[in-house]
């Protein structure tokens, strides 16, 4: 499964690879991102931060790197997305909601 986390720069995201060691992770976060090859996970810019469509720039993105989940991290990103999950299901694209404690505030 190819999963999508977000706050990648953080080290909660860093902290939730180790839940997902068989699959592919992608770590994203806005603005710019490091550079550096791993096996286990790999880094992409979201972009600049943009709150009146963060919905659909992570669905566009997620469509972009055929990812089969999202973990959101951001606050902001967890209530757009709740917002709007069924664009998330119309593509099959699972939304996994983080614990209170992995919110980024």
């Amino acid at each position: 499964m190819k999963i999508l986390i977000t706050g990648g720069k953080s080290i909660k995201a860093l902290k939730l690879i180790k839940a997902y060691s068989n699959d592919k992770v992608i770590l994203a976060d806005y603005g710019d991102m490091p550079s550096f090859p791993s096996i286990t996970y790999s880094f992409i810019s979201l972009g600049i931060q943009n709150n009146e469509v963060v919905a659909h720039n992570l669905l566009t993105i997620c469509l972009d790197e055929a990812v089969d989940a999202i973990i959101p991290l951001h606050k902001f990103e967890v209530d757009e997305i709740l917002k709007t999950s069924v664009l998330f299901d119309e593509f099959n694209i699972t939304v996994i909601l983080p614990l209170p404690d992995y919110v980024i505030i």
